[in-house]
């Protein structure tokens, strides 16, 4: 199978920032009953032939017919033994992405699922269901809030029979709440023009865009003072994310509320589930404290009120994936003001990807 156009646009809309950031997002492509997909964690915009896993499709639609145990840990444990069972490649260390299922749905050949802010402010909103109907009709199929795994997969296999046998044609388009766009093909260049034609439909509605220019002088200033004590205080490296639309979303704690919880899986795994908000600089370490206490984590994200946002973590790539997924975030949640306003994920679903595996394992890959 020669995977060079896969390759070229996975790294085409991969290395647009607007589309995808770190290791998010998946593609894939079918010969016969083989079906090539990004391997879990790696980063579709330097992505080789190597960074695929081939897989039966067969295999994966046939997991639609098991009956797996209801609990969450016993149902992904099962369903990821199975779905590593139906690799095909060589080189069995090679682990698929985790929507490797949901590629294998698609009768077309072409598959491309990524995380576009400007969709995911659509899809991040509240009412999004309706809106998308409204603005992109029967072109498209609206998935609800769900588990990923195996729930996503069990989800839209019967939401994509029931679209079929509606409207008489195999969908092309998914919209996953609170997730992002897959876009279905049988050459690449139908997959641009649909992709193209559900970005203008939304951006014909965009009444503002999130300000990422870098602040003035005098703010960098301010912010990299507060970075400086942040740091001393915190007994961490601590850097301003620099851009003027971070300073109105720390204005004080109602002008946070769209960053104070996660908008998309990606955001939990690159930039954390809840971000650490502090009044001031002094008692920080105390607040730090009691935030790991109460989540078990330590927080990549602080809003220090009336000043910025800021990332914390030990490693220099870790603080840029937060800056970039953060900057996103803030992102989504300007476009949401266009669709009817922000709607974060629940708490519930954050607590199952943060204890999902499968994520565990994607947010060690590089």
């Amino acid at each position: 199978m020669n995977l060079k156009e896969l390759v070229s646009m996975s790294n085409r809309y991969g290395s647009n920032p607007d589309y995808v950031l770190a290791g998010g997002g998946n593609t894939s492509v079918k010969d016969g009953d083989t079906m090539y997909v990004k391997c879990s964690g790696t980063c579709l915009a330097d992505i080789g032939e190597s960074g695929f896993v081939a897989m039966s499709i067969g295999k994966l639609r046939g997991l639609m017919e098991k009956e797996y145990p209801a609990g969450d840990k016993e149902r992904e444990a099962a369903f990821l033994a199975d779905v590593m069972e139906a690799r095909t490649d060589a080189d069995l260390s090679k682990r698929p992405s985790v929507e490797a299922l949901l590629h294998s749905l698609f009768p077309q050949k072409y598959v491309l699922h990524v995380h576009p802010a400007l969709i995911n402010g659509l899809t991040c909103s509240q009412g999004a269901g309706e809106k998308a109907r409204e603005l992109l009709g029967d072109t498209m199929l609206w998935i609800p809030l769900c588990r990923p795994g195996y729930t996503l997969g069990k989800i839209c296999f019967d939401a994509m029979a029931e679209y079929e046998k509606a409207q008489g044609k195999k969908i092309q388009i998914l919209l996953l709440q609170n997730h992002g766009i897959f876009v279905a093909g049988d050459t690449v260049e139908e997959i641009d023009a649909l992709f193209a034609s559900v970005e203008k439909a939304l951006a014909a509605v965009v009444q503002r865009k999130a300000d990422l220019t870098a602040p003035d002088a005098k703010t960098m200033k301010q912010l990299e003072a507060a970075a400086a004590a942040l740091s001393k205080e915190l007994g961490a490296t601590v850097e301003p994310n620099a851009v003027k639309e971070a300073s109105a979303f720390a204005a004080s704690r109602e002008a946070a509320k769209p960053l104070l919880f996660p908008f998309t899986p990606d955001h939990i795994v690159y930039s954390g589930a809840w971000p650490l908000f502090l009044d001031a600089v002094e008692g920080a370490a105390d607040k730090r404290k009691v935030f790991e206490e109460e989540n078990g984590f330590t927080p990549k994200l602080i809003l220090l009120r009336g000043v910025g946002v800021f990332v914390m973590a030990d490693s220099e790539a870790a603080r840029e994936k937060a800056k970039l997924l953060s900057r996103d975030a803030m992102k989504v949640a300007v476009y949401a003001e266009s669709f009817g306003g922000a709607l974060p994920m629940t708490e519930e679903l954050t607590d199952f990807i943060l204890h999902w595996e499968a994520e565990s394992y994607r947010s060690k890959q590089g």
